[in-house]
């Protein structure tokens, strides 16, 4: 789940969360405009394959490290079943 959301200093549209994924807390940038404190996401962390092919991987968003990523449905493989990122149920 999203335990914190800072706006990103050097982008109007990007975020910095930290993401509690159960066994540590991942720093991840996020662009999507749903994206808040309290919920629960999907997220991809480093080495998962997308069912695009792409590999997730630790990258410098505008200077901000980013350990994963926030996945919409679609990214996932899903139909599509809002705007941004997926929303999961607790």
């Amino acid at each position: 789940y999203v335990k914190e959301k800072i706006k990103h200093e050097n982008s109007d549209k990007l975020s910095i969360c930290q993401v509690d994924i159960g066994s540590e807390t991942l720093q991840i940038v996020c662009g999507a405009a749903n994206v808040d404190v309290g919920q629960f996401v999907a997220v991809a962390t480093k080495g998962a394959i997308m069912p695009n092919g792409m590999e997730i991987k630790e990258a410098k968003l505008r200077g901000v490290d980013s350990c994963g990523m926030l996945c919409s449905s679609l990214e996932l493989g899903f139909e599509k079943i809002n705007e941004g990122i997926m929303l999961l149920d607790e």
